[in-house]
């Protein structure tokens, strides 16, 4: 079996390089999709002002087309920004799993309930678990398999701020929370 402080260490690493990667390095990605949209409609107006000719040309229709190449963009890079916050949910749910065969052998709550008792750690009164193993899981497989799934009705009974009409609009904060609730989580389950 592994050294305890090298498992720590490795979880600690992995926590941390999903935080970076994910939060610091990727969702910036979408931090200008206002001035991209803006840029876009600039340019697009840019080109028409070129090729204009005021004999086919109407100026309203050219503003209108300009308006619309901008809301498009804008609207576009909103729903993947959405999409990518709501795919690192379940990304981070399946590192949960993962680290929890590599630790323990097992994913399966009744195996590792009392193998954690045993270290006096009662899942059932920790939080982070219930976030963990309640809202992350069901987050996760709700956006798998859609919101008429057993998970999208789950999530909204524990979590329904998570919902906008049906759809799961996870945010940066929930993503965060759930990268703080698995620091938690494995510092007190591996505690010595």
């Amino acid at each position: 079996m592994m050294d305890p402080e090298i498992i720590k260490i490795n979880i600690e690493q992995e926590i941390d390089g999903f935080e970076r990667t994910t939060l610091t390095r990727l969702l910036n990605s979408f931090e200008y999709i206002e001035l991209e949209a803006t840029e876009k409609r600039r340019k697009f107006l840019e080109k028409k002002s070129k090729s204009f000719n005021p004999d086919i040309d109407d100026e309203a229709c050219i503003e209108e087309d300009a308006y619309f190449e901008e809301v498009n963009h804008f609207s576009i890079e909103k729903e993947l920004r959405q999409e990518f916050v709501n795919s690192t949910a379940v990304w981070l749910f399946h590192l949960f799993e993962r680290q929890k065969k590599r630790i323990f052998k097992s994913d399966q709550t009744n195996i590792l309930k009392p193998m954690l008792a045993k270290k006096n750690y009662d899942i059932d009164a920790c939080p982070d678990w219930k976030i963990l193993n309640k809202e992350l899981r069901n987050a996760a497989n709700a956006i798998k398999h859609g919101s008429g799934s057993s998970a999208a009705k789950q999530l909204y009974k524990i979590a329904p701020n998570l919902f906008i009409n049906e759809s799961i609009i996870l945010s940066e904060t929930d993503i965060q929370r759930y990268i703080d609730s698995l620091r938690t989580f494995w510092t007190k389950a591996l505690k010595d």
